[in-house]
């Protein structure tokens, strides 16, 4: 047994669903009802109810839920503080971000700055922007770049770096495709496939309807982008996605529709306030400021 196989139970334990489980983990379908079968051949116990569709917990499995969560917060308390003292190293930083690096040129910036700064070494974890905020807390990250609409000023410092707006996305033939810019309220009885829901661009999706008069009525939740395209493309809905990011993955079979109201997000530095950044932190912050600055648009 390893902690990762205690990741994927609990994750399976919270989905009930081996696809949308392994969607979240970034692992394969197959990989993870792998490691789940070793676990319980491990256990000597099955920790499933299996369905066609759905993995209910069995007695078994509910008890299972409470060892696996106090180990696991046991594991990731004690990486906490290891990495701690890894991490007072002058050389070191750790950067957290939305999984959207490529898409912004963020991985451009990190580039950058190791050709300038070769001695010091940048750690990245990409991950949704909640846990994304929890690692920050946990002071598991130096600095974390998240959407700004994420997070609370009052607890953390904030710092714009790019700004970027929401698009209706439509396969090219679909009757909403040639009105721009678009009311969203017109595409209120559409099916909608959205990001997979929490913090961040799903609540500024639902948020945006909400101001259009409607609550959408959401086929699909996926956590990747080109999943969301490929159904797109297949013309069984539409979706709402940023227009930076959505570019970053070009498809002839889909077209970009501009809204009437224009809803922007801005992506940022944030780091709790009062922390006191290392000078390998404060040394990036400070040339991530300036290059955005330089970038174009």
């Amino acid at each position: 047994m390893d902690i990762e196989q205690l990741r994927y139970f609990l994750a399976i334990s919270r989905y009930h669903n081996m696809t949308l489980a392994a969607d979240h983990l970034y692992i394969s379908q197959s990989s993870l009802s792998k490691h789940i079968l070793q676990l319980e051949d491990e256990i000597g116990l099955k920790l499933f109810d299996r369905d066609e569709r759905t993995l209910r917990l069995n007695s078994a499995g509910h008890e299972f839920v409470n060892f696996a969560e106090k180990m696991l917060s046991t594991y990731n308390e004690m990486m906490n503080k290891m990495q701690q003292y890894r991490r007072t190293a002058e050389g070191q930083l750790t950067l957290g971000s939305i999984p959207i690096m490529s898409q912004y040129d963020i991985h451009c910036a990190i580039a950058a700055f190791a050709k300038l700064y070769p001695d010091i070494t940048i750690q990245t974890v990409e991950e949704k922007g909640d846990h994304i905020l929890k690692m920050l807390d946990n002071e598991q990250l130096d600095l974390a770049i998240v959407r700004t609409a994420t997070l609370s000023t009052n607890s953390y410092k904030v710092i714009p770096l790019v700004n970027d707006e929401m698009v209706l996305v439509a396969n090219k033939t679909h009757s909403l495709a040639t009105k721009r810019p678009l009311p969203l309220k017109e595409a209120a009885k559409e099916s909608f496939i959205m990001l997979d829901s929490g913090p961040g661009l799903y609540d500024l999706c639902l948020s945006a309807c909400a101001k259009a008069g409607f609550s959408p009525s959401i086929r699909y939740q996926h956590t990747r982008i080109e999943t969301i395209i490929g159904f797109v493309a297949e013309n069984i809905g539409v979706s709402l996605l940023m227009k930076k990011v959505i570019s970053f993955f070009p498809h002839p079979d889909i077209v970009c529709i501009e809204l009437e109201e224009p809803i922007r997000s801005t992506v940022s530095l944030a780091f709790p306030h009062g922390k006191k950044l290392s000078p390998s932190a404060n040394l990036f912050r400070n040339f991530l400021i300036k290059w955005f600055k330089k970038q174009p648009g």
